[in-house]
C-alpha cells in the first residue's frame, strides 16, 4: 500500500515536526506584583484640591514584573471612581511613590487608594474633606 520510502519520508516529517515543537523557546516566567499601600495610611486626612505623596512598598519585588506602569485610582465604598481619569498613570511602579492631587468629591471617612501595576492593592480607609479655605486653621493629619 505503502512504499518504504513514503513511509521513511513520512516518520522522518513526523520526527522533525516533533522536534521543532520541544525545541520552541518557552514564555518567560512573570510574576505578579502587588505592592501594599502604605499611606495613605488609617486615620489619614486629605482635603479636595491638595496635593499628597501616596507610596507603597517595593522592598520585595519578583524577579519578573509582568507590568511596570502604574496606575492610581481613588475607591470610595469599594468602587473605584472614575477610572477613565485616574489620579495618576504610566509612572514605574518600582518608584515606591507618587504625588497625586484629590479630586472634588463629596466628603468623607471610606475612601481608598488603589494602586495598579500588574495587579492592583487597596489601602487602608482614609478620610476627604472639603477644600480649606483661607480662613480655616489645618489640624489634621495630611499623609499617615
Amino acid at each position: 500500500m505503502f512504499s518504504t520510502s513514503s513511509l521513511t519520508l513520512f516518520f522522518l516529517a513526523l520526527v522533525a515536526t516533533f522536534s521543532l515543537v520541544a525545541a520552541a523557546p518557552t514564555p518567560l516566567s512573570r510574576d505578579v506584583f502587588i505592592p501594599p499601600v502604605l499611606s495613605p495610611g488609617k486615620g489619614a486626612v486629605w482635603h479636595v484640591g491638595e496635593r499628597y505623596n501616596v507610596t507603597w512598598d517595593v522592598s520585595k519585588p519578583p524577579k519578573q514584573i509582568t507590568n511596570r506602569e502604574g496606575m492610581i485610582v481613588l475607591v470610595n465604598k469599594g468602587l473605584m471612581i472614575d477610572l477613565e481619569h485616574p489620579l495618576a498613570e504610566k509612572f514605574d511602579i518600582m518608584t515606591g511613590s507618587h504625588e497625586v492631587e484629590v479630586p472634588d468629591v463629596k466628603p468623607g471617612t471610606d475612601y481608598q487608594i488603589l494602586v495598579f501595576g500588574d495587579s492592583g492593592n487597596t489601602g487602608e480607609m482614609f478620610e476627604i474633606l472639603p477644600r480649606k479655605t483661607q480662613n480655616s486653621i489645618d489640624t489634621t493629619t495630611t499623609d499617615s
